[in-house]
């Protein structure tokens, strides 16, 4: 998982690696935790993502992004957490999902914080 962390892919390579449960382990790892982010404030087709360390709550509860993040002035997307869900529920309800729907899918769910139906 290491691998993944800490670099830049197009949102469909990424996705791909989510659908196929390639970015978390097994059981649950904290060391695992990620997140996305980017220069856009939406998911689109072909995107690039960082995907990086969580952001860290510092005095004041301020928000600290990691140095890669801040410095290339990029957006908190989602978390882990998040963007599994989201790609795990719509690959079970359709298994033929395209990164398209997945990519609305999670532009629905940052939106609404609600998951859009594909059954």
């Amino acid at each position: 998982m290491d691998e993944i962390k800490n670099q830049m892919y197009p949102i469909e390579e990424f996705l791909e690696l989510v659908k196929h449960k390639q970015d978390r382990k097994e059981f649950y790892d904290p060391e695992y935790n990620y997140a996305v982010y980017s220069s856009k404030d939406r998911f689109e087709p072909e995107m690039k993502v960082f995907i990086g360390d969580p952001l860290d709550i510092g005095e004041n509860d301020n928000e600290i992004l990691p140095d890669f993040v801040y410095h290339n002035k990029l957006n908190y997307m989602c978390s882990d957490e998040n963007i599994q869900d989201v790609v795990d529920l719509t690959f079970r309800q359709h298994a033929e999902v395209t990164s398209s729907q997945l990519i609305n899918a999670l532009n629905h769910y940052l939106e609404k914080d609600d998951f859009m139906d594909f059954k």
